[in-house]
């Protein structure tokens, strides 16, 4: 939805548009002013209608848009690296680039979404990176975030991921 100064500046520039019309239609003794009053409405009708427009296309567009809750999964984990300084912008683009990294952060949002099973473990995903590495020391924070969501896992899903684990 655009910002409330746009539809100002639609209504402003339409009743100029209105007004010079009206002045140069009075002007050119064309028509008198009574008879021109019915336009000054139409900045408001103008604005209305193209506010309501956006308004409804805005609401469609959002209904047929769906959530992506492993990127939310990934904003929240993100979110937390970043609150604590210990990573540089270039951690961060390794990170990214690291396929063995991604894996184990898909995996992770699996375990969180679905619980641990025989392949994937919580334990399985410690161990995969030597410690001391960049990848260690981001995937304590997967993990911390994985086991965050299992223990309030009822609490933390939002209610249409709820209904899809159904």
């Amino acid at each position: 939805m655009k910002p409330i100064k746009y539809y100002l500046f639609i209504f402003l520039l339409s009743v100029i548009i209105v007004a010079g019309y009206t002045l140069y239609m009075v002007l050119t003794d064309k028509a008198e002013i009574a008879e021109l009053t019915s336009l000054f409405f139409v900045p408001l009708v103008f604005t209305g209608i193209y506010w309501l427009g956006d308004f409804l296309l805005d609401k469609i567009a959002n209904k047929k848009r769906k959530v992506d809750y492993e990127a939310e999964f990934v904003r929240e984990i993100n979110k937390k690296m970043h609150d604590s300084n210990a990573f540089i912008l270039e951690d961060y683009r390794k990170l990214q680039q690291d396929q063995k990294f991604q894996t184990s952060l898909k995996i992770a949002y699996q375990i969180a979404k679905n619980g641990e099973t025989e392949q994937w473990t919580i334990e399985k995903l410690e161990k995969k990176f030597r410690p001391q590495t960049l990848e260690a020391r981001a995937m304590s924070y997967v993990i911390e975030h994985v086991r965050y969501v299992r223990k309030t896992s009822d609490n933390s899903l939002p209610e249409s991921e709820k209904n899809e684990q159904l």
